[in-house]
């Protein structure tokens, strides 16, 4: 029922009430979802994105220090797409440790780290998920419930994608013909046989290349092939 609620939620505010219940119901009273959308050109600020269900001083805590730079749960994601609780990270700089420090005093005394993927490199979401019991027993209670964890990372993940998505095609104004055209151009046709599969003039469909690159800002349409590809805007 919950995972329905998230999946229909329109904007932050509700899915936020909708992952807080989840996390309570498995075992966590705090959550951090982070999602990643590193070296991609886009109009929107889609490059990370967070949604927020902790101590807010835990939060300016984490920016103001820059520990996203060294963040160890952070980088273990990167690489690695099962989840891992706090106590098996290994910790290798002070930095790092005045960060758990700090997150062990802000609703993550225990945690576990759950990595989402996608299959564009470096794309990807982080929930971090904590709680007050000591390691021993907090740790023990949130691994057993990793399926789920797993299950809401990626929704979590979809979610937001499907956000940046909209809001790309918004700023904008691309439409499912110019996607259309994109998507024929990016499994290999040339303007002739995008011609021939719309049953339209060759001029029109170079009056189609040069709108969509009027629109996304690209002199050469190859480039805004790469654009759409970039913010999953081709099936």
């Amino acid at each position: 029922m919950l995972f329905n609620q998230l999946i229909v939620a329109e904007d932050d505010s509700a899915l936020t009430d909708c992952v807080k219940s989840l996390v309570n119901a498995l075992g966590g009273s705090s959550y951090v979802f982070v999602f990643l959308h590193p070296g991609v050109t886009a109009v929107s600020s889609t490059m990370r994105r967070f949604l927020i269900g902790c101590s807010p001083e835990w939060c300016q805590l984490y920016n103001a220090n820059k520990w996203y730079m060294t963040d160890p749960f952070l980088e273990y994601a990167r690489s690695n797409s099962a989840p891992i609780t706090g106590s098996q990270i290994v910790v290798e700089t002070q930095g790092q440790r005045e960060m758990l420090l700090a997150a062990s005093e802000n609703g993550f005394r225990s945690g576990i780290v759950v990595p989402a993927h996608t299959s564009v490199p470096q794309r990807m979401g982080v929930l971090y998920i904590g709680s007050d019991e000591i390691q021993e027993i907090g740790e023990r209670r949130l691994i057993a419930n990793r399926l789920y964890f797993r299950a809401l990372a990626i929704e979590l993940l979809d979610w937001f994608i499907g956000v940046a998505k909209r809001e790309v095609r918004e700023a904008i104004d691309i439409t499912d013909m110019d996607l259309r055209v994109l998507s024929y151009l990016k499994s290999g046709f040339i303007a002739d046989d995008v011609a021939r599969e719309l049953d339209v003039s060759i001029q029109t469909v170079y009056g189609y290349f040069r709108k969509i690159k009027d629109k996304i800002g690209v002199s050469h349409i190859s480039e805004a092939v790469k654009f759409a590809e970039a913010n999953d805007l081709l099936a």
